[in-house]
């Protein structure tokens, strides 16, 4: 008898573990199935919805279900990543999805980039007409849209040729600070037409040639008198509505000579845009890129951060949904994404 009730709480102790194992077994179950498969805080279908709910702001459809799936992948994954840079914290920047998020990374260099950089060793154009000058206690920081001298953000689409809206937002600066009057100048004149020296429209380019031919042709026509078809064309006779004189390039790598340019007017640059597929805002950092230049960008002024970081101001050509309503906010003094190694400006 003794033997007997003894082994009772023995019997009652070990059924009761199992039941907690069970329950606890249960439990996790139930939290597996609600963990993402990718992306933090999402489930396959709250994925699925995500992707819906994208698709329906950004207009995109697909041609069928096949290739939905697929895109539905990419997305996935770059939702993923970008859920995952946000939540390790420790940034001055945000990522964010986009229009781009559907698309991978080698689909986005080659659709939406476009620089081809002047070769290392390449003989550089003589002369900084800046060389002498100080930045004035107004000059601390610069935002050349607040002064009219920036057209709205444009988008160049499929097609890279950022090279080109880099050089007509720089015309358009410089233009604008000399006569008063701020023009939207014509990206589809250069996609047509300057292709005798290397540019080669959707194919990329570069901005000093492109100044040059500016010169060369007499100048540029308006955005409404040869509008962006986001293709190119075959080069149409146009009447010139503004012309540039010159150009020059700042000293490689200065940054300081490129403060003193953009004090005076925005500059075009070329920059490593490798990283910035899913730049949603904040100040980009140079741990974040290396200095391969790929993208051209325009340089409109710069400033101070809340925190107290330097930032270069930069206009994209990517739409104003990417980013800051287009811009970017890029760290300043420390080289970040090649800034300033191939940066130049027209002059009227």
């Amino acid at each position: 008898m003794a033997s007997y009730f003894g082994s009772k709480p023995l019997i009652m102790a070990a059924v009761m573990l199992f039941a907690v194992v069970t329950m606890m077994d249960l439990i996790s179950c139930v939290i597996a199935a609600r963990q993402p498969s990718s992306g933090i805080g999402y489930s396959e279908e709250a994925m699925k919805a995500r992707h819906q709910k994208w698709m329906a702001e950004h207009g995109r459809t697909y041609k069928d279900e096949a290739e939905k799936a697929r895109r539905f992948e990419v997305f996935r994954e770059n939702a993923a990543f970008i859920d995952r840079s946000n939540a390790a914290g420790g940034k001055k920047y945000r990522l964010a999805t986009n229009e781009f998020t559907d698309v991978t990374h080698d689909e986005f260099m080659a659709m939406y980039t476009g620089f081809k950089p002047v070769p290392s060793g390449a003989k550089k154009l003589p002369g900084f007409k800046y060389e002498n000058f100080t930045l004035s206690d107004d000059q601390q920081s610069v935002d050349w849209r607040q002064k009219g001298a920036v057209t709205g953000v444009k988008n160049q689409g499929q097609c890279s040729c950022c090279w080109a809206f880099s050089t007509v937002a720089a015309v358009e600066g410089i233009h604008e600070i000399t006569t008063g009057q701020l023009v939207s100048l014509s990206e589809q004149q250069l996609l047509d037409c300057d292709n005798n020296d290397g540019n080669n429209g959707c194919g990329g380019g570069n901005m000093d040639k492109a100044f040059q031919y500016i010169i060369g042709t007499g100048g540029l026509t308006t955005e409404d008198a040869y509008p962006y078809t986001g293709a190119q064309g075959m080069c149409q006779s146009v009447q010139p509505a503004v012309t540039i004189s010159d150009f020059q390039d700042v000293p490689s790598g200065d940054e300081t000579a490129l403060a003193v340019a953009v004090a005076n007017q925005p500059v075009s640059v070329g920059i490593d845009g490798r990283s910035f597929q899913s730049y949603g805002g904040g100040v980009f950092t140079a741990d974040s890129c290396g200095t391969d230049l790929t993208h051209a960008v325009t340089v409109v002024g710069y400033g101070v951060a809340q925190d107290g970081t330097l930032y270069w101001l930069l206009k994209n050509s990517w739409g104003t949904t990417w980013g800051e309503a287009g811009y970017m906010r890029l760290e300043r003094g420390t080289g970040a994404c090649g800034i300033g190694q191939q940066a130049s400006y027209p002059s009227a």
